[in-house]
C-alpha cells in the first residue's frame, strides 16, 4: 500500500475515536508538495496557532540580531528596565537573583519565567495573567509593554540560566523587539516576515471577511467510555477571541494562520533563512547559529516534557539529537514546535522535508500519534 493509505488510516481512526474534530496534513520536500489532505476541514481553514507563534518570534529575533540591534548576551533590563532586579522563589522563601536574565535565556527558556502553573511560581504568575485576561478585548486591555511589566512583577521559578522551564519568555522577547524597533509588534511581523513570505492569512486577529474560515476550538471530555468533543469558548494566556486587533500582541501564542501560510514559513526555515526567489530573510550564518541546541547537559536534565526525549532546545524550538530516545526517523537537527490547540510543525533540513499537522483541540497532545504520523511522512 502507498504511504498515504497509512496516513489516512491514522487520522481517520483519531476522528472515529472522537479525539479530534478534523485535521489537515501537509508533507513537503523542498518546493514539492508530496501530500496534502483535509480531514473534515477546508483547504483554507484558519487555526489558532498558540505556541507555534514562538518560532516566528525566534525569526524576528534573528532579524534584529543581524541588523545589529539585539545583543544576545545583554540583559533584558537594557530594553525593559523592570527586569533589572528579579527575585527567585526557593523552598525557604524568595531571594534576589544571582544574575540578570539575558536575551539568550528568553530564546532558550532558561530565564526562570513561568506560565501559570500549579507550583508556587506558577500560581503567582496565574494571578498576573488573570488581570490581563479580565480586560482582554476591552478598551482597558493591557498592551504588550504592560503585560511585560506584569510578568516582571512575578518571581522566577529558578535562577536565570540554571534550568529549562517553559513559560512566557517569548512574550517578553516580543516586548523587547517592539521596544527596539519602535513599531507595534504586529506591524513588525507583518512587514518583516508575513509579507516577504506571502503569508496572506496570518495575523494576530481574524478580520470579518475571513471569520467563516476560522475553525471552532473544542475540548475533549470523557463521557462514560467514550470521548466527546465540546466547543471551547474560553481563552487563556491573556488572549482574546481574535475578532479585533489585540492590545497585547503575544509573541508566544497569539498568531492565527493556515496550513498554506505556515508551509511558506517552514520553507523559509528549510532554506535556512532563504526565500524561494533567492533573497534571504536572514543570513544562513545567523540562522545556523540560532537553530541548534543551546542547552547545557545540566539544563537538558531539567527538561520535563516527555515528548522532548532525544531533543535539545534552542531559539524556542526543539532540536533532534538522539533517535534512540526520540523514537523518530527524522534526521539529526530536525526542528520545530507545536501549539496548545494541536498544530505541529517539523522541519528536517537533512531530509529536505517539512511535516505539518493542523487541528483545533484545547490542550491536545497525542505524542504516540505524532510519532506514527512522522514515521509515515518520512516514507513519502
Amino acid at each position: 500500500m502507498k504511504p498515504q493509505t497509512y496516513m489516512d488510516a491514522l487520522l481517520e481512526e483519531e476522528r472515529e475515536k472522537n479525539r479530534i474534530p478534523g485535521a489537515q496534513i501537509g508533507i513537503y520536500k523542498g518546493d514539492e508538495t508530496l501530500y496534502e489532505k483535509e480531514y473534515g476541514y477546508q483547504k483554507d481553514s484558519i487555526y489558532r496557532m498558540y505556541s507555534m507563534t514562538k518560532p516566528v518570534t525566534a525569526v524576528a529575533a534573528m532579524i534584529m540580531y543581524q541588523r545589529g540591534k539585539l545583543d544576545l548576551l545583554s540583559p533584558v533590563s537594557e530594553y525593559l528596565p523592570e527586569y533589572r532586579d528579579m527575585t527567585v522563589l526557593t523552598e525557604t522563601g524568595s531571594k534576589n537573583a544571582k544574575r540578570q536574565i539575558q536575551i539568550w535565556d528568553l530564546l532558550n527558556m532558561t530565564s526562570g519565567i513561568v506560565y501559570p502553573d500549579e507550583d508556587l511560581a506558577g500560581r503567582e504568575m496565574e494571578q498576573k495573567i488573570a488581570k490581563v485576561q479580565e480586560r482582554v478585548d476591552t478598551p482597558e486591555a493591557f498592551t504588550t509593554r504592560q503585560v511585560a511589566k506584569l510578568i516582571a512583577e512575578a518571581p522566577l521559578a529558578a535562577e536565570p540560566g540554571d534550568r529549562w522551564r517553559y513559560g512566557l519568555s517569548a512574550d517578553v522577547l516580543g516586548a523587547v523587539i517592539e521596544y527596539i524597533d519602535g513599531r507595534n509588534l504586529s506591524r513588525f511581523y507583518q512587514e518583516e516576515i508575513f509579507e516577504p513570505l506571502g503569508m496572506e492569512d496570518t495575523s494576530f486577529w481574524v478580520p470579518q471577511e475571513k471569520r467563516s474560515r476560522l475553525v471552532k476550538l473544542f475540548y475533549q471530555e470523557e463521557e462514560g467510555e467514550r470521548m466527546v468533543l465540546r466547543e471551547d469558548e474560553s481563552r487563556h494566556l491573556g488572549l482574546g477571541h481574535g475578532l479585533v486587533p489585540p492590545a497585547f500582541v503575544s509573541g508566544g501564542a497569539g498568531l492565527y494562520s493556515t496550513r498554506r501560510d505556515y508551509k511558506n514559513f517552514a520553507r523559509m526555515l528549510l532554506l535556512k533563512g532563504g526565500l524561494p526567489k533567492g533573497d534571504r530573510l536572514v543570513s544562513e550564518e545567523v540562522f545556523s547559529m540560532f537553530v541548534q541546541n543551546h542547552l547545557s547537559l545540566e539544563q537538558k536534565k531539567t527538561v520535563d516534557f516527555a515528548h522532548m526525549a532525544g531533543y535539545g532546545y534552542g531559539s524556542l524550538m526543539r532540536i533532534h539529537e538522539d533517535a534512540r530516545q526520540s523514537g523518530s526517523s527524522s534526521g539529526m537537527g530536525e526542528f520545530g514546535w507545536d501549539g496548545w490547540t494541536g498544530p505541529y510543525c517539523s522541519v528536517d533540513c537533512e531530509r529536505d522535508r517539512i511535516f505539518l499537522f493542523m487541528t483545533q483541540v484545547s490542550g491536545y497532545s497525542d505524542w504516540p500519534l505524532i510519532r506514527k504520523m512522522k514515521a509515515v511522512a518520512n516514507t513519502f
